[in-house]
Parts: C-alpha cells; sequence; structure tokens
C-alpha cells in the first residue's frame, strides 16, 4: 500500500493507507512506524588545519570524524524525524566560549578542544530551530531527540575538564527542554503504564516531540531516579519500569534482541553505519540489517549520498518519506509523508 503520484505530481495514497490500516488494524501508533534521523545532527566539519593536524597524530580518530551535516532545519525537510544532540553542563557559561553564554546551561558540541563546531551553539539555540521548523509544519510525523550528557576528561594538555552531571544539571536541562518545546512535549508519564509503554496513535502526536536520554550507567541511574517527572525518556533496560525507549547500536549483532522488543511494543533506535566505515566501503549490510529489524529510529551519517568518498551510500527510506510503516510490527505496507 505505498504511497502513489498522479501524473500531475499531486501526492496520493498517505491518507488512504491510513485509512485502510484503521480498517484492518487500528490507526498506527508511534510504535508502529519507522523513522530516518541523523548522528549528531548539528556537527560540522572540523576546521582544516586542526583536522590535518588530527590526521597526522591519529588517523584513524580522524577518519572517524570526517563527517558533517546540514543545519536541522534543512534535515526536518528533508525528511528526517530523529535527531541527535550532544550537550556539556556550564552553568557558569565560563567553561566554553560560546556567543549564546548566558542563554543556555548546555553548549552543544562533540569533543572538546578538538570537534567543537556546531550548527547550533547551545540547547536553547538548537531546540528553537526545530521548534520553529516545526511550528511551519504543524501535521509533522513527532521528532525525536537524543541527548548524550558529555562530562568526559580527555587526558590531553589543555583538554578542559567537564562539569559532571549532577541533580542540578538535570533539573536545569529538564528546564530548558521544557521551556522550548512546552506541551508539545510528548513524556514518560505520558506513554509509560504498570503493563509497559501505552504508544498514542500518529493523529494524536503529529506535530509533537520525544527527547530521550541516551546514557548508561551511573549517569542513567541518576536521572532514572525520578523517570516519572523527567522531561526524558530515559534508555531503561527492560524490566525497569520505566523502560519504554531503547538504544541498541549494532543491528547485526542484535538483531534478534532488537526484532524481539519491538514486537514486544519497544521503541528501539539503531545505526545504520558508524565511524565513516560504510560510507568509505560501501557495504549496505548494516543498513539493511537495521532496516530489516525493525527498530523504529534509524540514525546515519549519510541522508544525503556520501559521493566525497567515491561511493553512493546513502540511507534513506522508500520515496523520500518521513515515516513508513514498520516491517515487525505486522502492518501493510505504507509511506507517511509529513
Amino acid at each position: 500500500m505505498a504511497t502513489r503520484f498522479n501524473g500531475s505530481g499531486v501526492l496520493l495514497g498517505a491518507m488512504a493507507c491510513l485509512a485502510a490500516l484503521a480498517a484492518l488494524a487500528g490507526e498506527p501508533r508511534l510504535n508502529d512506524l519507522q523513522l530516518l534521523g541523523s548522528h549528531n545532527s548539528y556537527k560540522l566539519a572540523m576546521p582544516p588545519d586542526r583536522f590535518a593536524a588530527l590526521r597526522a597524530s591519529d588517523p584513524r580518530l580522524a577518519e572517524s570524524l570526517e563527517y558533517w551535516h546540514r543545519p536541522l532545519a534543512e534535515q526536518l525537510s528533508l525528511g528526517l524525524r530523529k535527531l541527535e544532540l550532544d550537550v556539556f553542563y556550564d552553568p557558569d557559561g565560563d567553561l566554553f566560549d560560546r556567543a549564546g553564554a548566558g542563554k543556555s546551561n548546555f553548549p552543544v558540541l562533540h569533543v572538546q578542544n578538538l570537534d567543537d563546531s556546531s550548527s547550533c551553539e547551545n540547547l536553547i539555540d538548537c531546540l528553537g530551530q526545530v521548534r520553529r521548523w516545526s511550528t511551519a509544519h504543524p501535521r509533522h510525523v513527532p521528532i525525536f531527540i537524543s541527548i548524550n550528557a558529555k562530562d568526559q576528561k580527555i587526558d590531553r594538555p589543555g583538554y578542559l575538564t567537564p562539569l559532571t552531571f549532577d541533580e542540578a544539571a538535570w533539573r536545569a536541562l529538564d528546564g530548558e527542554i521544557r521551556a522550548v518545546l512546552g506541551d508539545a512535549l510528548l513524556t514518560p508519564k505520558d506513554v509509560v503504564t504498570a503493563g509497559g509503554p501505552a504508544w498514542p496513535t500518529l493523529t494524536d502526536v503529529r506535530g509533537r516531540f520525544v527527547m530521550i536520554l541516551d546514557e548508561s550507567g551511573s549517569k542513567r541511574a541518576s536521572y532514572a531516579a525520578s523517570w516519572r517527572t523527567r522531561a526524558m525518556f530515559g534508555n531503561h533496560p527492560e524490566g525497569h519500569p520505566g523502560a519504554a525507549i531503547m538504544i541498541i547500536n549494532d543491528p547485526i549483532a542484535d538483531f534478534a534482541r532488537i526484532q524481539r522488543l519491538v514486537q514486544d511494543g519497544f521503541i528501539v533506535r539503531t545505526r545504520a553505519d558508524a565511524d565513516t566505515r560504510e560510507a568509505r566501503s560501501g557495504d549496505t549490510a548494516r543498513r539493511e540489517r537495521a532496516f530489516a529489524s525493525g527498530a523504529q529510529l534509524i540514525s546515519t551519517d549519510y541522508y544525503v549520498a556520501a559521493t566525497h568518498f567515491g561511493t553512493d551510500y546513502v540511507v534513506a527510506l522508500p520515496e523520500g518519506a518521513a515515516a513508513r510503516c514498520n516491517p515487525v510490527r505486522g502492518l501493510e505496507a505504507c509511506v507517511v509523508t509529513e
């Protein structure tokens, strides 16, 4: 039941697809879809002189960092509905020399003192760009945004030491998310029940946002202490009372696990490629397993073909769709265009 076009280019079939689904199996819910997203969505290319120095000293690391992205709003206009942001905690604005210091507690960048060029300065700036795009496209499929809370120390001379994420940081982070996204935010208390996640229908959540904390270990545990009242879903394991969305990055090694979790009603994020390897080689095995696994959120660095590596490696949904019906959830094939 894929969407088709008539001779004049007018889009047909998306609404018919949803109507048919509603008649056959009920309207699709949020976990019945499969979406495409970008990895480290804010990231720009490293300055040429810095990249050349890194390539000379650590060619493998340089190779893994040789990717970059278009502005967030442009990615959304290309059909992506999953973004990723890395934030550092800087409440006094004195760790990072950023133009937006004082507006947000959370500068957005990849690696301090190294890979730190970003298309948006801080969390409020990044979320604001996405919210403005959403306002102009109010019927869009929900936008998922995952957050990495970065506090890793890098043992190199002159590299700054980030602040750790404590309860004050979590409260500030949740506060900025709520301040920008407001009642468009879908939170754990809206979804998680004693029987597991109860995802709303697509109609009920068009134009909304889902935030995810992509952390494990002690950071995940400290955020999870108040999971019911948080702005973000945690990457909780099975058995945790707040488990609803899981980050499982390897769709080859964890293929069966991802399929089982998807069938059990969880939303899973995985990666179609990593560290530029697939784009350099043109190998599509990981990409194909990611789609076939049924993971609802598939991240890539190559939603536009990686021609600068001499291959045509690209990751896309059929017909440039914003979403499709999940191949593992038992729904008939369809394309969702907004």
